[in-house]
């Protein structure tokens, strides 16, 4: 399959975006700021872009879906607060049961960073992840509570946090 010139030139403009946001972190996060940290620095981070758009293209995650993960990214410290509050009372009554539900994911929503963000919070747990077509993913999740979270609200396009 040949690519066209828009696309290589959307992976370069990506690639540089990540080597970028990468190498200002590592200046931001390094002690001194010399030349040897800066060319090592910049090769880090040349790595880093690289296997980041890689990983993006494996994921399937589709242009455009950077406004729903940065709102899925902001919903996450709340889900996760929420969660550890109905954690504690959860396990204060000793509940012991779960459920598994299907949910699928928006438009533009990767199911691995989806499942990574859906996982990292102690009420919920990704547990597969089917194809669901082009257009979108099913995501099989174990939930210790019933009601549906922001965060997953965010990912399945069902609503605002």
């Amino acid at each position: 399959m040949r690519k066209n010139r828009g696309d290589e030139l959307r992976a370069a403009r990506e690639v540089l975006v990540w080597w970028g946001l990468l190498l200002v972190l590592d200046v931001i996060f390094i002690s001194s700021v010399t030349p040897l940290e800066l060319m090592v620095g910049a090769a880090a981070a040349a790595l880093g872009a690289v296997g980041a758009h890689a990983v993006r293209r494996a994921s399937d995650a589709r242009w455009g879906g950077l406004a729903r993960g940065v709102l899925a990214v902001w919903s996450w410290p709340w889900a996760l607060f929420a969660d550890t509050g109905r954690l504690f009372a959860f396990v204060v009554r000793k509940g012991r049961a779960g459920t598994l539900r299907t949910v699928e994911l928006s438009d533009g929503v990767g199911p691995a960073w989806a499942c990574a963000l859906l996982s990292a919070t102690p009420g919920a747990y990704a547990v597969d992840v089917t194809p669901a077509g082009r257009e979108g993913r099913l995501v099989t999740v174990h939930s210790l509570f019933g009601s549906r979270t922001g965060l997953e609200r965010v990912l399945t396009g069902s609503g605002a946090p």
